[in-house]
């Protein structure tokens, strides 16, 4: 009995192992077509909610889903979301002081930190 399943065992390892010719086909290269010239945006301000400043790495804090983190003026600024507008970024902001009591919105003007002031006027 035993050697009658060996036989299968072994028929069934060799009859796995068959290799079949693989034939590579070459891709071809997309071809793109340049119309015009590139635009380029000239300053991008957007708004952030920045939560905390610190000298040393925070691996809490890093670990936040949608956390950016800019090293500045030898700070590292944790800083949440991109928005288009004073009030979006300030709607956010009073949900994150239910955690983090010291949140505040950020302006930048082409990822460089602007006051709200100028932001606003801009």
């Amino acid at each position: 009995m035993k050697n009658i399943i060996l036989v299968f065992f072994c028929i069934a390892i060799f009859s796995c192992t068959k290799t079949d010719e693989v034939k590579e086909i070459p891709l071809e290269e997309p071809k793109v077509e340049v119309l015009g010239t590139p635009v380029l945006i000239k300053d991008k301000l957007v708004f952030t909610v920045q939560i905390a400043a610190l000298r040393a790495p925070n691996a809490k804090l890093a670990s936040l889903s949608n956390i950016y983190i800019y090293n500045e003026d030898d700070l590292l600024k944790y800083r949440f979301g991109s928005f288009k507008t004073y009030i979006e970024a300030k709607t956010y902001k009073i949900d994150l002081r239910i955690k983090h009591k010291d949140a505040f919105v950020q302006a930048m003007l082409n990822d460089a930190p602007i006051s709200i002031i100028e932001a606003l006027q801009y």
